[in-house]
């Protein structure tokens, strides 16, 4: 379960399918804790089912991840979601850093393209048993 919060929703006209985004937050209930996401502004296409969100876009996961991007494009059909403008983050085992970020929320995959660098700290990566 997700929620979705936005200071202000601005809709110019009923000719206009896009509804103008201000303060965006969302709030996402996950198997290893809340995770939450920040960004100042975006814009939601009712007709192409595709949200554009205008960074700094901030993630943080109750288990340690983290991330920032500057821009984020959402397929809500697809459930996917393209980050450009340089992603950074953290995970329990380390830190990364790239161009961009495809995620496929279906699938619970993320990928990292162009200039792609991961750094992993010995000794903090949990195998399953």
């Amino acid at each position: 379960p997700f929620k979705v919060i936005a200071g202000s929703a601005v809709q110019a006209s009923a000719e206009v399918p896009e509804v103008e985004l201000e303060s965006l937050e969302a709030q996402l209930d996950m198997a290893e804790g809340p995770a939450r996401i920040e960004a100042p502004s975006g814009s939601y296409n009712y007709r192409t089912e595709q949200i554009d969100v205008a960074g700094p876009i901030a993630f943080t996961a109750a288990d340690g991840y983290r991330m920032t991007t500057s821009t984020v494009r959402i397929d809500l059909d697809s459930q996917a979601a393209v980050g450009s403008g340089g992603v950074a983050g953290e995970v329990p085992t380390g830190n990364f850093s790239a161009d961009s970020i495809v995620a496929n929320l279906r699938e619970r995959t993320v990928r990292l393209e162009g200039n792609a660098r991961l750094r992993m700290v010995p000794g903090k990566l949990r195998v399953p048993k």
